[in-house]
């Protein structure tokens, strides 16, 4: 089971995922972007240091969410991703598409520095 632990840091929202992005933890990580997105808080960190496995369909939701936040003025910076993950972000061709940092603060600190 995944769980979903929320920060609220200024306007930046970062997401502590841990656990399986599995079929149940697609719909726990659907819901967590969308409070995001309903209140217009676009600017997201996904911590994903905590997270063992991530499916295909794991992967189309944070590339589905990715686009819904730029859309809305903001963006998806990942931190944690382990190897394993990376590996599936490769397969699947979408590594560019991501921001990805070595710790929470570095990911913070560059939506400051766009602001």
């Amino acid at each position: 089971m995944m769980k979903v632990e929320r920060s609220d840091m200024g306007p930046v929202i970062v997401l502590r995922l841990e656990g399986d992005i599995d079929e149940d933890g697609v719909k726990i990580l659907r819901l967590s972007f969308l409070s995001c997105l309903k209140e217009k808080r676009c600017k997201v960190v996904a911590n994903l240091s905590g997270v063992r496995h991530i499916s295909f369909m794991g992967l189309g939701v944070l590339v589905e969410r990715l686009r819904h936040l730029r859309l809305g003025g903001g963006d998806l910076k990942l931190v944690g991703v382990n190897v394993y993950t990376q590996r599936v972000f490769c397969m699947a061709g979408v590594s560019s598409l991501f921001d990805i940092f070595d710790t929470e603060g570095q990911a913070v600190q560059q939506f400051r520095e766009a602001a």
